[in-house]
């Protein structure tokens, strides 16, 4: 995640200037989705990290195309060679090298009106640039990926088509309603992550489009061939995933979470907005005032990210109403992050209870969800067990409305502003009924002692 930041910085740095990337930076680790992530997400966060990276490489050569130095080649592809190895999806940064190239060979032809040089340049590009970067990115990609070494070209083919076409026959929750997952609303991704953000991130985000339409309108919008070439690059990288998904109908869950990875070239291009804004502000006569709004709006941001730690990651933005209006509409704690605390809760609540006692009994404990999740920080006398109707506790998060799956007395709730995220279940009396029902169930019929007198069913005597 540290590392995301750091390539946060040098991206916006490379886009436009050093004060863009260290707004990047900012604007990155306030976002709650990417900060909260870092600390619990082996696979989103480390894919997003190469996402950013080769995206900063790729910028890097953009100066010196179509002849860029073979270091800053084997840099790009190496990030994106460790991209692939996360996630077999890395090699849409081929594919976003590619149009790169093309449209730079496209600009060469245009503005020096040769059609013939698209070609050699082309060419160039192909055994220069492209087929390098592949021969590098390759092997790197095997390295950090074992089950690709037993079969580096078929695996790698598999694992594209299994996630092209995954099945997932469940559902998921979306706008208060559960929708099949492999049938999504094309709404879902471009909500999802519109309430994912900031609100400053997604107003910064609404200005691009607003000033550069003005910029036209004024015939004032000038870009560098570099600019434009970095602009271009960037903007793919936050919009081609999201459309892609969306016209091949992708099977996507947990609301946002396998497109974190866009999540650092969103800070980057709010980056760039507000750098030209500060330079707007500056001449802007109430720019005081600006500044008080911004100072309160970032402090009461800090106040929300405080409140909801450690679980920052469930944050949803004032136009849902926060995580309270979000609760029931949108995911929540799908990671079943707060076990941690719900685990602590229960313990302390039995040690309330059995005093000095607590250490010499044990418990049985049913999870909702992966059992590591909140087995991870079970005490010694705290027993996992499978069959939830026969626990003694029930530990369950909001996920797919498990807290509502068993009764049970409740005796702790993990809640942040104002939002259930998970709770646990006091099934003891529940569960001693249940066995001893199941006792009763099993016991063989009773039968008379031998020489003792039969019971007749006689009438009552008047």
């Amino acid at each position: 995640g540290i590392l995301g930041l750091i390539g946060c910085w040098k991206l916006g740095g490379a886009v436009a200037r050093p004060r863009a990337g260290f707004i990047a930076c900012l604007l990155l680790i306030s976002i709650p989705n990417y900060y909260g992530q870092m600390f619990n997400n082996p696979k989103d966060i480390p894919f997003a990290v190469g996402v950013v990276w080769s995206t900063y490489y790729m910028i890097r050569i953009v100066p010196t195309l179509p002849r860029p130095p073979l270091g800053t080649l084997a840099k790009l592809g190496f990030a994106i060679g460790m991209t692939m190895g996360v996630r077999i999806g890395g090699l849409l940064l081929l594919f976003y090298l590619s149009l790169l190239l093309a449209l730079d060979g496209t600009w060469r032809a245009v503005f020096a009106n040769r059609i013939q040089l698209l070609a050699s340049t082309a060419w160039v590009s192909l055994w220069r640039i492209l087929l390098p970067v592949v021969g590098i990115a390759y092997p790197a990609m095997l390295l950090f990926w074992p089950w690709a070494q037993t079969d580096p070209i078929e695996n790698p083919l598999r694992a594209l088509a299994f996630f092209s076409h995954q099945s997932f026959p469940f559902y998921t929750l979306f706008d208060g309603q559960f929708v099949p997952a492999n049938d999504l609303p094309w709404t879902y991704l471009p909500t999802y992550i519109a309430l994912a953000l900031p609100e400053l991130v997604l107003v910064l985000l609404v200005c691009i489009p607003v000033a550069a339409v003005v910029a036209l309108w004024r015939g004032n919008f000038r870009l560098s061939r570099e600019q434009a070439l970095a602009s271009f690059v960037l903007g793919v990288g936050i919009v081609f995933p999201v459309a892609y998904a969306i016209v091949i109908k992708a099977v996507l869950f947990d609301g946002m979470r396998h497109f974190i990875f866009i999540l650092p070239l969103i800070a980057v291009a709010a980056a760039v907005a507000a750098d030209r804004g500060l330079d707007w502000l500056s001449r802007f006569p109430y720019r005081r005032l600006v500044w008080g709004v911004l100072a309160i709006y970032g402090c009461a941001h800090i106040s929300i990210m405080a409140m909801l730690h450690p679980d920052q990651y469930v944050y949803y933005n004032a136009f849902v109403g926060g995580v309270e209006g979000a609760q029931h509409k949108f995911k929540l704690d799908y990671w079943a992050n707060s076990y941690a605390e719900a685990v602590q809760g229960l313990e302390d609540y039995l040690r309330a209870e059995y005093s000095a006692d607590f250490e010499e009994r044990e418990f049985t404990v049913a999870v909702c969800g992966p059992p590591i999740s909140a087995g991870y920080y079970f005490p010694p006398n705290f027993r996992f067990v499978r069959d939830r109707a026969h626990a003694d506790f029930f530990i369950a998060f909001t996920k797919d409305n498990c807290e509502r799956s068993l009764p049970g007395r409740t005796v702790y709730r993990v809640e942040r502003m104002g939002a259930l995220l998970s709770l646990v279940l006091d099934r003891r009396e529940l569960a001693a009924e249940q066995r001893a029902t199941k006792r009763a169930s099993a016991a063989p019929p009773s039968r008379p002692i031998p020489g003792s007198p039969r019971t007749l069913n006689l009438p009552p005597s008047p």
